[in-house]
């Protein structure tokens, strides 16, 4: 079982405007310039809690951020913990004003999120904001006094995650759609939706289980197709991520965390886009990226790991990542801190014609002068 879980901030600026470059990537309506700030200096979770899988949507002139809600300490085991999301909302992607929590669990017998909701993706589209989110079935969670952290008992038995879809116009109040048992009835976790034009389609990508290829250990992608965003069909395994290097240095989030190395799936927190220079598509993990000129089949090309270097050092981007566009400037999102105490820190990047990105300014969290 991966811990990490997956998160996306994904929106479409107006009800209709379905771009070459970016369909689905979370962005400031470019005529519309937010408050000055800079987003590397970010460093916010709400009051108690820490900040993991997440989501970003501009609307109204304003950032709102969806995140699962953990609480500060607390392995994500633990009844009560990581249940539901929490709601937070900025001007400036720097200074945030915590409101609340929504989205949760149906806590019914039966249903597909029965337990638990995690990794919301959220996109504007048709009028209409659309909450992507994985329902958790988990039925033995021992009730536990001790603070155990992660040496807190993970009965897998029962488990199940679904992918499921609530609706808003608002923001705020969200309505659930799909069959309360077997949800949008596609296999996979920790959705991710982009508008692919040309085919006149949405695709959906997902993380998928871990297997071996020749006796080694990978991790899958799963991308599925859909013509209203509501009903959804099942195509295959799109990519394939090897397992992370362990000598590889990832900076302080992985590094201060020494058995994530070991575990954690790489295929978790996955964005595709359009390569914003070479209009190639793009899959990007949290450690890797592979490119395409298929959005339904990366098997082909080469995944490669992201130069996370600055001045010849390591540079820490923490995990739960994705990519949002503001004021003219590119900002991956990332969790980085203390396990357990993650908090939301943004890298600013630029796109490179042969590969990915390289980083123009750290994260302040964990990337000291």
């Amino acid at each position: 079982m991966v811990l990490t879980r997956r998160q996306t901030l994904g929106t479409l600026i107006g009800s209709a405007l379905y771009t070459a470059f970016y369909p689905f990537v979370g962005q400031a309506n470019e005529t519309e310039k937010v408050p000055s700030g800079n987003p590397t200096t970010c460093n916010y979770a709400p009051p108690g809690e820490y900040i993991k899988d997440h989501t970003l949507v501009f609307h109204d002139g304003w950032w709102h951020l969806f995140a699962i809600s953990g609480t500060q300490g607390y392995y994500h085991g633990y009844n009560g913990n990581e249940e539901t999301f929490s709601w937070s909302i900025s001007k400036n992607l720097v200074d945030w004003e915590f409101r609340g929590h929504v989205m949760h669990p149906s806590l019914r017998k039966g249903t597909f999120d029965q337990h638990e909701v995690w990794a919301p993706y959220c996109i504007k589209a048709n009028g209409r904001f659309y909450m992507f989110y994985t329902g958790i079935i988990h039925p033995h969670r021992p009730l536990e006094y001790r603070k155990l952290g992660h040496d807190h008992p993970w009965v897998a038995e029962g488990h199940k995650e679904t992918q499921g879809l609530a609706i808003s116009d608002d923001l705020t109040d969200w309505v659930k759609t799909g069959n309360p048992e077997t949800g949008l009835g596609i296999p996979g976790r920790d959705s991710y939706v982009v508008r692919d034009e040309p085919e006149n389609r949405w695709l959906l990508y997902s993380t998928g289980q871990g297997t071996q290829i020749d006796g080694k250990p990978v991790d899958t992608v799963l991308v599925s197709r859909s013509a209203d965003l509501l009903h959804w069909d099942y195509i295959g395994v799109c990519a394939v991520f090897p397992k992370l290097n362990p000598d590889r240095n990832y900076g302080y989030t992985v590094e201060s965390w020494k058995i994530m190395k070991s575990w954690t799936g790489t295929t978790e927190s996955i964005s595709v886009m359009k390569h914003p220079i070479t209009q190639k598509w793009i899959l990007m993990g949290n450690w890797q990226y592979v490119i395409s000129d298929n959005p339904i089949d990366f098997k082909t090309g080469e995944v490669k790991y992201y130069d996370h270097t600055l001045d010849g050092k390591i540079i820490d981007m923490g995990f739960a990542c994705e990519m949002i566009q503001q004021n003219n400037k590119w900002y991956r999102s990332g969790v980085m801190g203390e396990r357990d105490h993650w908090r939301l820190g943004f890298t600013e990047i630029e796109w490179v014609r042969n590969g990915a990105f390289q980083i123009i300014q750290p994260s302040m969290i964990t990337n000291k002068a």
